[in-house]
């Protein structure tokens, strides 16, 4: 998922260097991860988690944001920075079936520059890279036993 992540962020074609980044939720799988490649892609960073106070307000000065809480709609678009991206790793299934993200999408659609949809955002992009990384580990084995 972080790969996948960094590989949509480096399609928008906006560069990363100096941007403010915020990533919702601080898990090893997601959080972390993406917050070290962000920081390696020279951002500034912000790892945020239940205990942090003001959310809100730190949200809406970024410019990237990464939410990975697992939570419907956890990030209403009132918080999205005009011309923000919004990378909503989140899929949720609510009571009636329907599938969401941990971003208003609708909402924060009508902010952000550039917004993952929820289904058929980061999920197939996670798969994508997984099928690119065992591709490239087939390569190097098959080029090592050559």
């Amino acid at each position: 998922t972080p790969k996948g992540v960094m590989t949509m962020l480096a399609k928008t074609g906006i560069d990363l260097v100096g941007k403010d980044a915020i990533i919702i939720g601080q898990s090893n799988i997601v959080g972390r991860p993406v917050a070290l490649e962000l920081l390696a892609a020279r951002c500034t960073i912000t790892v945020c988690h239940s205990k942090t106070k003001d959310l809100a307000g730190k949200v809406k000065n970024a410019d990237i944001i990464v939410a990975a809480v697992g939570v419907p709609r956890f990030v209403p678009g009132e918080w999205v920075k005009p011309g923000a991206i919004v990378i909503d790793v989140g899929i949720n299934r609510l009571e009636d079936g329907s599938l969401c993200g941990d971003v208003d999408f609708d909402a924060a659609l009508e902010k952000a520059a550039w917004i993952t949809p929820v289904p058929g955002g980061v999920g197939p992009m996670t798969v994508a890279t997984l099928l690119q990384n065992t591709l490239q580990a087939a390569e190097l084995h098959a080029a090592k036993n050559a």
